[in-house]
């Protein structure tokens, strides 16, 4: 039975976890709680810190604690999950096989639909060449392991079924994907290698953005080596130990090295002619979810990346 409302005003709703309702995920608890709404939504509004525990934002996830007390800080209607389109938009795909594909993602392109963006992504262009990954999983994001940004090129895993996608999660969460990033960056960096150890959560001022905070935040590791200095940047492989939304632009900014062209974590000058960020993700390793054999896949940079690194006197 749902804990009563102890408060409601306006579209701030907050409840209090009674024992029995403990041991919950929080998304579930809300989609029981608040009825004729999709999980989808619950867990975007919790992805976008619209629901806080215990005055703290939290995950999708969180197992629940009685005395927890639950705030959700706006509505989220009632709907549908709306079903994707399939789309025949150009694809680059390295490999596949009958349990994944490994894509090499063009930058521009957004990895599934999203409230206010529903087509061209890769997932409408995926069912259209692959109709069976709408049985891989999650409704919204169909065989979906792991995304890049939109404006972040190179290579993504995506699962062909739902065993293959939750193995493979499942390597994502034990750190056993490695994922290694080549990215210029703004200065020149002193350090042959280095490593980046700070957690991040949402900004509490631009809820859209992610920032290093303590009370909030996520575990979040980065390790870099520079690969090449110039006068002005600095070329890094760049690998993730940990995959939290848009971490590597969030620590290089945090340790003074913004990645060249970032609109959003970078420095305001302008001394190159991108049009994103360089960020690209580079290589990937992995073990196959069904024979057990170690995978490695490497992209190189596309051509916009590659025509800046040639430029060297504007380096």
């Amino acid at each position: 039975m749902p804990s009563p409302d102890i408060t409601r005003g306006h579209s701030r709703r907050t409840w209090q976890i009674q024992p029995e309702q403990a041991g919950q995920r929080l998304d579930r608890y809300l989609v029981a709680t608040l009825g004729e709404v999709s999980r989808t939504s619950v867990q975007q509004l919790i992805a976008g810190g619209g629901v806080l525990v215990n005055g703290r934002e939290s995950k999708a996830g969180y197992m629940l604690r009685p005395g927890d007390e639950v705030t959700m800080l706006k509505e989220v209607g009632a709907s549908r999950p709306q079903e994707i389109a399939a789309q025949p938009l150009p694809l680059d795909i390295l490999y596949a096989d009958e349990d994944l594909l490994i894509v090499n993602k063009a930058a521009g392109m957004v990895v599934h639909p999203a409230p206010g963006h529903h087509d061209d992504t890769l997932v409408n262009a995926l069912l259209a060449r692959y109709p069976a990954l709408r049985a891989a999983g999650d409704m919204q994001r169909p065989g979906i392991v792991h995304r890049l940004d939109k404006d972040t090129s190179g290579l993504l895993i995506v699962a062909r079924n739902a065993r293959a996608r939750a193995a493979l999660i499942e390597q994502m969460k034990s750190h056993a994907i490695v994922k290694r990033y080549l990215a210029l960056v703004d200065g020149v960096v002193p350090l042959d290698s280095g490593s980046i150890d700070a957690p991040i959560g949402r900004d509490p001022r631009h809820r859209q953005q992610m920032n290093i905070t303590a009370t909030a935040g996520r575990e979040a590791r980065t390790r870099f080596r520079v690969l090449e200095r110039f006068a002005r940047h600095t070329l890094l492989l760049i690998q993730l130990e940990t995959g939290r939304t848009h971490q590597i632009r969030v620590h290089l900014r945090a340790i003074g090295y913004p990645v060249a062209g970032d609109p959003v974590y970078g420095s305001n000058r302008r001394s190159l002619p991108l049009r994103r960020q360089f960020l690209h993700a580079y290589q990937l390793e992995f073990t196959h979810p069904t024979t057990g054999q170690r995978l490695e896949f490497e992209a190189p940079l596309p051509e916009d990346l590659r025509a800046i690194l040639n430029r060297k006197n504007i380096l």
